[in-house]
């Protein structure tokens, strides 16, 4: 509390001047800002998390049924490609055979996407097939 003399006389300040005040609110407010911009970058991180993690999934279910013959991939450069439903979206996956050094193992390769998006595939994954 300031004390200042007017007319003789001893008063003090009580309050705070307007440009104390701006400040104090700007200051607030550039703090409030940053904590939302990291706020919803932490949204947007869990949502490509996620994501990544259904694409994986349905990667797998593919590798997987391809082992337990349900689907049938043809060698490279011939592809299969197909939609899934997982969790409320529609999964695009691709998936082909290719050659490896040991001729009783052929590698599945699989790529899945979100078809909506021109982006790269969320998953790539491979898995081994023994073939006789």
């Amino acid at each position: 509390m300031a004390m200042s003399k007017v007319n003789g006389l001893m008063r003090t300040k009580l309050g705070l001047t307007l440009i104390e005040v701006l400040i104090a609110l700007a200051i607030l407010s550039i703090a409030l800002t940053a904590m939302i911009k990291a706020s919803s970058q932490t949204i947007l991180d869990t949502l490509y998390l996620q994501n990544k993690m259904v694409a994986n999934w349905v990667g797998m279910e593919v590798i997987n049924e391809t082992r337990a013959g349900v689907i049938k991939l043809p060698m490279a450069p011939a592809r299969v490609e197909e939609e899934r439903d997982r969790l409320g979206q529609t999964w695009l996956w691709r998936g082909q055979l290719t050659i490896t050094p040991n001729t009783h193992i052929r590698a599945i390769q699989v790529d899945v996407f979100l078809p909506q998006t021109q982006q790269p595939p969320l998953a790539h994954l491979t898995g081994y097939l023994y073939v006789e």
